[in-house]
């Protein structure tokens, strides 16, 4: 084959790569979801039991604060209870005898439901002392010790869930009025190969359309179950390939 019929069919088929190409639109990959948490009291860290990289359960404790004021206060009220529940009883056997006044056992069943609560919110102040992780998913950033104190707004400790990922693509408004919530859009991920596709459902389409930019966000939904996909990775979204879900 010659010089010039070889360059015709490079360039033919470079221009046949960019058509092919031509509705993909780059996005960047976000956590599912991400919290930041902090102390609801200004404390003294008695342990943090995790570190940067741990998978922690949804309700786990992942921060510590002193509590044994806390503890026995609760122990308190709770025997406060017990006592007020046999007044209370005692009180309404009385009266139900017709040895004892209705007014006695009314105030009686009063003193009951004042210590109850009393110990409830002795209950939640020890429960405050205790910080529990939100969600499922995995330690990102630490950024206190054990023995620190904290303030309400200082930050614990960092948490992402990466079981499924967001990818947001800034697009050409046009492609708002082809996509619907829940199509499937092909995928691809430079730095996983292009061969590799994966399938993205529409999540979230902004009904705005950046003043700036004159862009509209889009964002597509993927399965993450084996964490293949990381936060910041940037990704290859095909919308000339839209198809029901």
């Amino acid at each position: 084959m010659n010089q010039p019929i070889r360059s015709v069919i490079l360039v033919l088929a470079l221009f046949a790569g960019l058509a092919s190409r031509a509705e993909e639109v780059q996005g960047l990959v976000l956590p599912f979801m991400q919290v930041s948490l902090s102390s609801p009291l200004q404390d003294i860290i008695r342990e943090i039991p995790v570190k940067e990289g741990d998978d922690v359960k949804e309700g786990q404790v992942v921060a510590q604060m002193a509590n044994e004021k806390e503890a026995i206060e609760m122990q308190q009220y709770e025997k406060m209870v017990e006592k007020k529940q046999f007044d209370a009883k005692a009180a309404d056997a009385l009266f139900q005898e017709k040895m004892g006044s209705k007014e006695n056992m009314l105030q009686k069943q009063t003193d009951l439901q004042l210590a109850k609560l009393q110990h409830e919110l002795a209950r939640v102040k020890f429960e405050e002392k205790s910080v529990r992780a939100p969600m499922s998913g995995t330690v990102v950033k630490k950024y206190k010790e054990s023995g620190e104190s904290i303030d309400r707004v200082e930050k614990l400790l960092d948490i992402v869930n990466i079981d499924k990922v967001y990818i947001q693509f800034y697009v050409d408004p046009k492609l708002v009025f082809q996509v619907k919530i829940d199509q499937q859009i092909p995928v691809r991920f430079p730095i996983l190969g292009n061969a590799r596709t994966f399938n993205g459902r529409v999540s979230f389409v902004d009904p705005r359309i950046d003043a700036g930019s004159g862009l509209c966000r889009i964002k597509l939904l993927l399965e993450n179950a084996d964490h293949l996909i990381r936060p910041g990775m940037r990704g290859d979204a095909d919308f000339s390939a839209i198809k029901g879900s």
